[in-house]
């Protein structure tokens, strides 16, 4: 499930999603392959008119900075009416997808920096430090993930397994550093979608989100609740977080068939906790988690 978790990890924990949505080179340290092709699907939706208007201005009076400060405010289907106006001709929109374009290649420049200054921390202790600074500090963008994920597609293309093992930690990392500083349930949904074993995130799911009716202490027998405890994530917060994650993934599509696979995941773990609620919440509980997640999936199903 590791592919569903980067696609999440980017989608609701990396700072940056929602601007980078259209082609841009995605710089590469030794050599590896860009990440350029990589294409964005428009998705139907109502476009913010009145956003667009105010872009088109900015471009029309060259005002390359406000273009820039509404790099990550732009909704995608802003985006999609921007390019369609350029597509038709229309000046001011070109300009803005000109600018949008330069502050994406800026993006991933800084994002390969980033990358080489950790890669140049020395001995994994100290490059773990350095990352887990960078994740604190905001760092770990969207822009550094892509350059970070190709340059592991690059170097497992080229068969290096010491710096494409390198890169799976560093990307393992950002995930963990990523998840620590989530909302809790978002936190947990990454953490199911980073766990292959069944088994083990079934523990996980029941650690969560079941209520504590016991307390274990070291060496001797679990103490009785008198009351139940609430759980750590309740039911309806993991559900609006498996919401959020498959609203923010269909928002913008890097591969149709790489999005449709993330929500393949997310449904699967889904379909799990809906298991695990039905075990260990009331009935009530499981009747709202269950209607507040069919009509989230159901889209995705429509089109297989």
């Amino acid at each position: 499930m590791a592919g569903g978790a980067w696609m999440v990890a980017l989608a609701l924990l990396a700072p940056g999603w929602t601007g980078l949505r259209a082609r841009a080179p995605s710089p590469r340290l030794r050599g590896a392959r860009s990440a350029a092709a990589t294409q964005m699907c428009a998705l139907p939706a109502r476009a913010d008119d009145e956003l667009v208007d105010a872009l088109m201005a900015a471009a029309r009076a060259g005002d390359v900075t406000a273009v820039d400060d509404a790099f990550d405010r732009v909704p995608h289907a802003s985006m999609v009416r921007v390019h369609e106006l350029a597509a038709q001709g229309v000046m001011d929109a070109v300009w803005v997808v000109r600018c949008m374009e330069d502050v994406m290649r800026s993006r991933m420049a800084d994002g390969a920096s980033k990358l080489r200054v950790l890669l140049e921390s020395g001995e994994i202790t100290r490059m773990d430090a350095a990352l887990s600074r960078l994740v604190r500090d905001g760092g770990a963008d969207t822009a550094f993930n892509l350059v970070l994920a190709s340059n592991l597609e690059h170097a497992r293309a080229a068969c290096d397994e010491t710096m494409a093992q390198l890169y799976t930690h560093l990307s393992t990392r950002v995930q963990e550093e990523l998840e620590k500083r989530a909302a809790p349930a978002v936190g947990l949904l990454h953490r199911l979608l980073r766990t292959p074993d069944a088994g083990l995130r079934e523990r996980v799911l029941v650690d969560f989100l079941a209520p504590k009716t016991s307390v274990a202490l070291p060496g001797a027998e679990p103490i009785a609740l008198a009351t139940p405890a609430p759980p750590k994530v309740t039911a309806a917060q993991f559900g609006d977080a498996v919401r959020g994650a498959v609203a923010a993934l269909a928002s913008v599509e890097l591969r149709g068939e790489t999005v449709a696979e993330s929500v393949e995941e997310c449904r699967a773990v889904a379909k799990q906790a809906r298991e695990v609620v039905a075990q260990h919440c009331t009935a009530d509980e499981l009747d709202a988690f269950s209607r507040q997640l069919a009509p989230v999936f159901a889209p995705f199903q429509a089109r297989q």
